[in-house]
């Protein structure tokens, strides 16, 4: 994939702001600690019904 193709409907300073926050140098580590992070295992253990009643107990987020 080429990293200097622009994204229709990206402005190009929103292109600039990418480059400068995500350089081609590290890539691959950036890539590498995502991915660790992303196959870590939950950190959260809910049964399915505690996730029910979180996702949809309205008044949760005015509890915190």
């Amino acid at each position: 994939m080429d990293d200097k193709k622009s994204v229709p409907g990206r402005s190009p300073r929103l292109e600039e702001l990418i480059r400068k926050r995500f350089p081609p140098e590290g890539k691959a580590d950036r890539i590498a600690r995502a991915l660790a992070a992303l196959n870590q295992d939950p950190a959260i253990r809910l049964t399915p019904e505690q996730w029910k009643w979180v996702a949809e107990d309205p008044d949760l987020e005015d509890q915190f």
